[in-house]
């Protein structure tokens, strides 16, 4: 009775093992924290003088994979975005406004999907490029304060906001841990340069 029943567990066993091998993860999900920057061309279509802003931006994303898995030549990135940057030093809207000194801040939330490539995603260690599209809401915020004629200190503000359409360009280099963990190192352009690290679940 003992011999049928561990013939029987072992049976059992040589077929449920090889079928969580062969699971095969479809989707994902993650958290990306970044460094960010706005370039000085993008701010001019904004302000005529401005010092250089840097901050940081965190994402949460999901993920989509292909037949293979994680190990898929294509995946899809879908994105929920918030950045801040701010910085010090002069501000102009208009050539012909006073300057002002002070400080400033750009918030941006957004929504992205991408399309990543995999070059070599069997390998463990591989590398990955992608392009991507979405919509932003932009949020730029400027006071400081300035001398008239007079001598007098004067303070101003600038506040604007806007719809803006995001274009995603990133590069990087995937760590797969099983197919069940990926760890990312990232730069790339989404409406400012960024360099980050992500980590991600597959389920």
């Amino acid at each position: 009775m003992k011999a049928k029943a561990l013939l029987f567990f072992i049976i059992s066993l040589s077929i449920i093992l090889p079928a969580a091998d062969n699971n095969v993860f479809r989707y994902g999900a993650g958290i990306r924290i970044s460094s960010f920057g706005i370039p000085n061309a993008l701010l001019d279509l904004a302000l005529y003088e401005h010092p250089q802003l840097t901050g940081t931006a965190i994402s949460f994303e999901t993920y989509s994979y292909g037949d293979k898995g994680p190990r898929s030549v294509f995946s899809g990135v879908y994105s929920l975005e918030y950045s801040h940057i701010s910085g010090e030093g002069y501000f102009r809207v208009e050539q012909y406004n006073n300057r002002l000194f002070g400080s400033g801040e750009i918030t941006q939330l957004n929504i992205t999907a991408t399309i990543l490539m995999h070059i070599f995603p069997a390998s463990p260690i591989h590398p990955y490029i992608g392009a991507g599209i979405g919509i932003g809401r932009m949020s730029i915020f400027a006071e400081g304060s300035y001398q008239d004629e007079l001598g007098t200190t004067i303070r101003d503000s600038y506040q604007k906001k806007l719809i803006v359409p995001v274009g995603h360009l990133p590069v990087g280099v995937t760590g797969n841990i099983r197919d069940k963990f990926l760890l990312r190192a990232e730069a790339g352009f989404k409406n400012g340069f960024y360099f980050g690290a992500s980590v991600a679940i597959n389920f």
